[in-house]
């Protein structure tokens, strides 16, 4: 078996009309799909429910970032540490992060866990890489990576 690539990572969000703001007119990801269904329950490991999805698709360039707004039933706020198994972060490529963390941050949008930093000489295969955390609108861990 061999995977040939990756289609989409997905985001499961509390508000949709907040994300949109957030991922497509802050960060500038463009909308290709806006839909509103019923999800089939077992697919969804929901058992005994009915799952009415609101979903985005907005196109980052190589990767497609999905946006999923359970309408019902309702999820839990966030509480996951960054350290805790099984929680994932999306990392955004830009080519000046210095710039792009000036222009998010003056927008005063994202919440930065601290100022970008970049990997010293000696750090082997990720030497130069620049890199700084964040979090979107439902504490969803994100990253800005410039590569050298």
């Amino acid at each position: 078996m061999k995977v040939s690539g990756v289609h989409h990572a997905c985001v499961i969000v509390s508000d949709m009309e907040k994300s949109l703001v957030f991922y497509r007119d802050l960060l500038g990801f463009k909308e290709t799909i806006n839909i509103t269904y019923d999800a089939d329950p077992v697919m969804m490991d929901l058992p005994g429910t009915k799952p009415v999805q609101h979903l985005v698709m907005l196109d980052a360039g190589n990767v497609n970032i999905e946006l999923i707004q359970y309408l019902e039933p309702k999820g839990r706020p966030f509480d996951r540490r960054p350290c805790d198994a099984a929680n994932m972060h999306i990392c955004f490529r830009v080519d000046d992060i210095r710039k792009v963390y000036k222009e998010t941050k003056d927008k005063g949008i994202i919440a930065f866990h601290r100022d970008p930093d970049f990997i010293k000489e000696d750090g082997g295969p990720l030497s130069g890489y620049g890199y700084v955390y964040f979090r979107g609108p439902d504490k969803e861990i994100l990253e800005f990576i410039q590569v050298p």
